[in-house]
């Protein structure tokens, strides 16, 4: 197991499902800012760690029951790609949900089975949330191939006090590329915004991942394709990078947060699965793309 707890107050590498369960039981919050990169094998009991946390947070048992029964299916091979795409589709389509029920069910099909919804062809999208915050909504028709969208409310914190914000939320089919970003700085969902352009003088303007579906229709996945893969670098950090990196089709996106002592950790474990990492000097994968397509060293 390869994961990464993306929590203000405590930031690193998680290696192992008991040094996991341990820190969920501790605080429930690192849930929500776990993204899972490698996973599979995890407890698939209805009693796991995992689901108690996510009841929880959200209490609610009818969707966490459904994603459950799917991702055993799913383990036990009574159900394929293809079916449990379909039943995911149908699911979103009747029950009622949030965004944190969103981020827990990506994250626990990914404990269990190593796979979330950009695995199977589809993506959610869900608005900027700085644009939610200042009251500004994005358009819905910057997102491509919808199957189906939902506004929702979520509450954030502004000012020391608690505001309701409306937001919408999109379920997508994926284009079809032979260009592939690993989403690890997303747990699952992609955040949306109406610039798709990395940044308007130096500050940032949309996702990195969202902004190179829009620009390149890329295909997002969270599990590496392949073994030659190019990573970004989670901040400008004194590193060593690789002088030939635009080498195969497959970029991954790491957190921004990641320190350097992580992204080596994890570039040493990757190395040690077998896996040919190629250290990039970009922060954004969108600009890696570009970079490496322009190079040639894409196609």
């Amino acid at each position: 197991m390869l994961g990464y707890i993306d929590y203000p107050e405590w930031r690193r590498l998680i290696e192992d499902y008991a040094s996991l369960d341990d820190l969920l039981m501790r605080n429930m919050k690192y849930a929500l800012s776990l993204i899972v990169m490698i996973g599979g094998g995890y407890d698939e009991s209805i009693n796991s760690v995992f689901l108690r946390v996510w009841n929880g947070l959200t209490g609610n048992e009818g969707f966490i029951e459904d994603v459950h029964a799917l991702a055993v299916q799913y383990r036990r091979g009574l159900i394929n790609n293809e079916d449990l795409t379909k039943s995911l589709i149908d699911l979103l389509s009747r029950r009622r949900f949030s965004l944190v029920d969103l981020i827990m069910m990506n994250n626990y099909l990914k404990l269990v089975n190593d796979i979330n919804v950009l695995d199977l062809g589809l993506a959610i999208f869900y608005e900027n949330p700085e644009s939610i915050l200042l009251g500004v909504r994005e358009p819905a028709d910057l997102v491509p191939n919808k199957l189906i969208s939902k506004e929702l409310t979520i509450d954030l914190e502004a000012k020391c006090s608690v505001v309701k914000r409306t937001f919408s939320v999109h379920l997508s089919r994926q284009y079809t590329s032979n260009i592939y970003v690993v989403d690890w700085s997303n747990p699952g969902l992609i955040p949306y915004s109406k610039f798709a352009m990395p940044r308007i003088e130096d500050i940032e303007a949309s996702d990195p991942v969202f902004s190179a579906i829009v620009r390149f229709r890329v295909r997002a996945v969270s599990k590496v394709v392949g073994k030659d893969f190019i990573l970004t670098l989670p901040k400008p950090i004194n590193i060593d990078t690789d002088t030939n990196y635009c080498i195969g089709n497959v970029f991954v996106s790491l957190p921004q947060s990641m320190g350097l002592g992580d992204y080596l950790s994890l570039v040493s474990r990757l190395m040690s699965m077998g896996y040919n990492v190629r250290k990039s000097p970009f922060i954004r994968v969108d600009d890696l793309i570009e970079n490496c397509v322009g190079s040639s060293g894409v196609k």
